[in-house]
C-alpha cells in the first residue's frame, strides 16, 4: 500500500500549481479512485526546505477530496500538481523518531479513536 499526496481539482491553478498547499491530504488509491483519506499534510515536514523527503512535488489531482472520487486524467496518466517554490520555508530539522513516538503514545492511550 502506498500513501499518496492528493488534492482536489479546485485547488489547482491553470499552471498546475497548488493554490493552497495546506489543503493537500494523504490518501490511498484503488483503481483510480480515492479509497481512503487521512488528515491534511503537516507544513513542518511537507513544506520544509530542510526536509525534502516529503515535498509536494507530485500531488495527484482528484475530482474532489472525498472517498470514491475519481482521479483526474491527462492523456494516458493521472494529473499532478506541485507546490510553488515560494510555498516552502526553512522550518529546520525534523526529528521524525520523536514525532513517531509521540504519535504512537497517543494511539496507545486512545485506541478506539484510531481504528
Amino acid at each position: 500500500m502506498r500513501i499518496r499526496h492528493l488534492t482536489a481539482a479546485a485547488n489547482v491553478d491553470p499552471d498546475g500549481f497548488l493554490i493552497d498547499p495546506l489543503l493537500v491530504r494523504h490518501g490511498i488509491l484503488v483503481a483510480g479512485r480515492i479509497a481512503a483519506l487521512a488528515g491534511p499534510i503537516d507544513p513542518q515536514t511537507h513544506l520544509n526546505l530542510a526536509f525534502a523527503e516529503h515535498h509536494l512535488d507530485d500531488c495527484l489531482v482528484a475530482e474532489a477530496l472525498v472517498e470514491g472520487a475519481l482521479l483526474v486524467r491527462q492523456a494516458d496518466r493521472f494529473a499532478t500538481a506541485a507546490a510553488r517554490p515560494a510555498a516552502y520555508c526553512d522550518y529546520g530539522r525534523v526529528d521524525t523518531a520523536a514525532r513517531r513516538s509521540a504519535w504512537q503514545q497517543v494511539r496507545a492511550a486512545h485506541p478506539a479513536k484510531h481504528q
